[in-house]
């Protein structure tokens, strides 16, 4: 196998972390679109003061990088702002009609009015 490759099963598990190093949450799920060919969402649920939130968030995969040394992926977000994105529980990620990937989506493409990205 490739060094470049990463198993699904390592994925989960993996903390995300965003500007200066903090940590927004940890990776539960990805979702992988067949027609591309490639991951599309990873699934964050939010870091809580005693384990998870239960609150899921997509973070679309093309803005996360892999830091494969920390074994973590990074995107270049403020915590402030992870928090203000779109989150889900597991039933509305299941239901096609909650419309979650377009919001995510456009969440994500916006400019923050802050400046930050």
């Amino acid at each position: 196998m490739t060094a470049s490759l990463v198993k699904s099963s390592d994925v989960i598990g993996m903390p995300l972390t965003g500007q200066e190093g903090r940590k927004l949450g940890t990776v539960r799920e990805m979702y992988v679109d067949p027609a591309a060919g490639s991951v599309a969402y990873l699934i964050v649920e939010a870091a809580g003061l005693i384990g998870g939130s239960g609150k899921y968030h997509p973070v679309p995969f093309r803005i996360a990088r892999y830091d494969g040394v920390g074994r973590s992926f990074q995107v270049d977000v403020t915590k402030d702002r992870f928090k203000e994105s779109p989150s889900y529980d597991r039933e509305q990620l299941s239901g096609a009609g909650y419309g979650w990937a377009e919001q995510a989506g456009r969440f994500f493409s916006a400019s923050p009015a802050s400046g930050e990205a």
